[in-house]
C-alpha cells in the first residue's frame, strides 16, 4: 500500500488550501489553550468545508465511531459511514487508519498522510489531515480532513492506454532537508511498462531509482527536478541503454504535476538510427526534423482538443450537454442504490434575445460566462455538477440534496444573478435568470426528471421570469419566489451532537420516498 505520513512540513506539502486553513487554526488554538477546542471544527460551523470532514469519537478501546462523514468523501467512497466503527475497515486499510489516529492523540500533533485509493474507485490519491481535539467534558475527538489529490476515470485511463508514447507521472520523495532523494511512481499506461520490461503493477509499487536505475547517470533525473523547480515544462530527445547495454533513444517531453512531474516517452530509436545513417545529406536531415517537430505540435494539439470536447462546452467551460446527461445519469443510479436524494434545477436566462439584439453576439457570450462564473461557485467542487445544454439553457445536478435545499441553491443563484452586472465595453448588462426545480422520485425515468423540472422552469417564465419554481410531485409546481417577495430560506439544520455509540448496529438509511 502506498502512504506517506507527515508530521512537519505539513503546509509545504499539502495541496488543499483548506489543510493549511484549518492548521494554522488548530496551532492558533493549541498555543491560547494549550489543546484544540472541537467548537470551531464542528462541521456545523466550517460550512463547505464540512463536506471534506470525518469526525471520530473513541470508544472503549482503540476503536473509533463516525460521528460525521462528509457528503462529498461519501460520493467519492458510494457509502456513508456516519454510525458506523473505523473496526469495519479492515486488512492493511485499517490497520493504517487506527495507527495515524492513535499517534495524532497520543502525541497531541498534527498529521499529513497521502496514501493510494482502496475503496472510492475514482480517487487515487486520498490527502488527509489528523486534527486530535478536546470536547467541553475533556474527552478526545479526532477531526479528518479529507480531500482526493489527483482523479482517474474510465476516460483518462483508455487514454493512457492508448497512447502510443510511455506516460509516467510520480512525485518527489524528499529528504529531512527538503531535497528530492527520489521518485514515487503514482501512474504509468502499460506502454511504459513495455519500454521499461517490467508489469505495470510493479512499476505503480516501486520508486524511480527502482524502476529507471540508470535515471542520475543519464542526466534524466536533474531535469526532472529543475522542471520542478522551475514549473516551466521542456522537451528533449535523449539516450536510455537497455538492461543489455544497447543504445535506445527517447523523445521526453516533461510538465510540472505538484511536487512532481508526468513525463512521456517516445522510442524513436529506429528512427534517430536512420537519421544518423542519412547525416550525409543535411538538407533531408534537417527537413525530417521539421517534420518531426510538426507532428508532435499537431498531435499535442489534437490531444489537447480531444480532452477539451470530451467533456466542456468550449465558450462557457461548464460541461457539454453528453457530459451532464451521462453525470446525471451516475447520480441516480447511486441513489437508487444507496438511498440518498438526489435534485436538479434547469435553468433559463431571461429575454436573452433581447441581449443579444442589444449588444450583439460578444454581449451575449460575456453574460453567459459571467452567468457559470456565478452558479459554479456555489456549488460543492467534486459533488454538484452544472453543464450547458445549449443556448441560455443550463441544468445544475446536486446529488445528495433534497427537493428544499435545491429550491435554497436555486434562490441563491438567482438572487445573485439579478444583482450582478456584468462588464461590457464602456457600461455594463443586468441579467436575470429563472428556475425550474425538481427532485427524483426514486422511480422515474431520467427523460421524466428532465420533464418536470422544465415544466417547472416554463411556470417560472410563464411567472414573470426571475423567479424559482419548485416541482413538488404529482404534478404540483410552487413559485418560491416572484420579484419584490422574500427569498426562502434552507431548512433549519440540527445542531451538531457527536455521541458515543457502543456495538449500536449500521443505521439504515431513508428511502427516497421518505424524503
Amino acid at each position: 500500500m502506498y502512504r506517506e505520513i507527515y508530521d512537519s512540513g505539513i503546509e509545504e506539502r499539502c495541496h488543499a488550501p483548506a489543510i493549511r486553513r484549518l492548521l494554522a487554526q488548530w496551532r492558533s488554538l493549541v498555543d491560547e489553550h494549550g489543546f484544540a477546542p472541537f467548537a470551531p471544527f464542528d462541521p456545523i460551523s466550517l460550512g463547505s468545508d464540512a463536506d471534506d470532514l470525518i469526525v471520530m469519537v473513541p470508544l472503549d478501546g482503540e476503536d473509533y465511531v463516525y460521528a460525521h462523514y462528509g457528503s462529498a468523501i461519501a460520493a467519492n467512497v458510494g457509502m456513508d459511514m456516519t454510525g458506523h466503527q473505523t473496526s469495519e475497515f479492515k486488512g492493511e486499510v485499517g490497520d493504517f487508519f487506527r495507527d495515524i489516529n492513535a499517534r495524532a492523540v497520543g502525541e497531541g500533533i498534527p498529521i499529513l498522510t497521502l496514501h493510494r485509493g482502496a475503496y472510492a474507485v475514482n480517487v487515487h490519491i486520498w490527502e488527509r489531515l489528523i486534527l486530535p481535539c478536546r470536547d467541553t467534558d475533556g474527552s478526545t475527538i479526532v477531526v479528518v480532513y479529507c480531500k482526493a489529490r489527483e482523479l482517474r476515470d474510465d476516460l483518462l485511463t483508455t487514454i493512457l492506454d492508448a497512447s502510443l508514447d510511455g506516460i509516467v507521472a510520480m512525485r518527489l520523495v524528499r529528504g529531512t532537508d527538503g531535497a528530492a532523494i527520489d521518485g514515487q511512481i503514482i501512474a504509468a499506461n502499460r506502454r511504459a511498462g513495455r519500454l521499461v520490461g517490467r508489469p505495470i503493477e510493479d512499476m505503480l509499487s516501486g520508486s524511480m531509482r527502482t524502476v529507471f536505475p540508470r535515471l542520475r547517470d543519464s542526466g534524466l533525473w536533474d531535469r526532472y527536478v529543475r522542471v520542478v523547480e522551475t514549473r516551466e515544462p521542456i522537451e528533449f530527445v535523449a539516450d536510455y541503454p537497455a538492461d543489455d547495454g544497447s543504445e535506445r533513444w527517447f523523445e521526453i517531453a516533461v510538465a510540472p504535476l505538484g511536487d512532481g512531474v508526468l513525463a512521456t516517452y517516445a522510442d524513436i530509436t529506429t528512427r534517430k538510427l536512420a537519421e544518423d545513417a542519412a547525416r550525409l545529406n543535411q538538407l533531408e536531415h534537417a527537413a525530417a526534423n521539421e517534420a518531426l517537430k510538426a507532428e508532435i505540435a499537431r498531435r499535442q494539439e489534437l490531444e489537447a482538443e480531444l480532452s477539451r470536447l470530451a467533456t466542456r462546452d468550449p465558450l462557457t467551460g461548464a460541461l457539454n450537454r453528453r457530459a451532464i446527461t451521462d453525470g446525471l445519469q451516475r447520480a441516480i443510479a447511486l441513489a437508487e442504490r444507496y438511498g440518498h436524494p438526489v435534485s436538479l434545477f434547469a435553468v433559463d436566462l431571461d429575454q436573452f434575445k433581447r441581449i443579444n439584439d442589444q449588444y450583439g453576439h460578444a454581449g451575449g457570450d460575456a453574460v453567459l460566462k459571467a452567468a457559470v462564473d456565478l452558479m459554479t461557485h456555489g456549488l460543492r467542487e467534486e459533488v454538484d455538477l452544472f453543464g450547458r445544454l445549449g443556448g441560455e439553457e443550463f441544468i445544475a445536478v446536486l446529488p445528495h440534496t433534497g427537493l428544499t435545499a435545491a429550491a435554497a441553491v436555486a434562490e441563491r443563484m438567482r438572487a445573485l444573478a439579478a444583482a450582478h452586472d456584468v462588464p461590457f465595453e464602456d457600461g455594463a448588462i443586468r441579467f436575470s435568470a429563472s428556475f425550474g426545480v425538481a427532485a427524483w422520485d426514486g422511480r422515474e425515468s431520467l427523460d421524466r426528471l428532465l420533464s418536470r423540472a422544465d415544466a417547472a422552469l416554463y411556470r417560472a417564465k410563464a411567472s414573470g421570469r426571475n423567479v424559482v419554481c419548485v416541482d413538488e410531485g404529482e404534478g404540483e409546481l410552487l413559485v418560491v419566489r416572484l420579484p419584490g417577495e422574500t427569498p426562502i430560506a434552507p431548512a433549519d439544520v440540527p445542531a451538531f451532537r457527536p455521541r458515543t455509540r457502543q456495538n449500536s448496529a449500521p443505521r439504515r438509511k431513508s428511502s427516497l420516498g421518505q424524503g
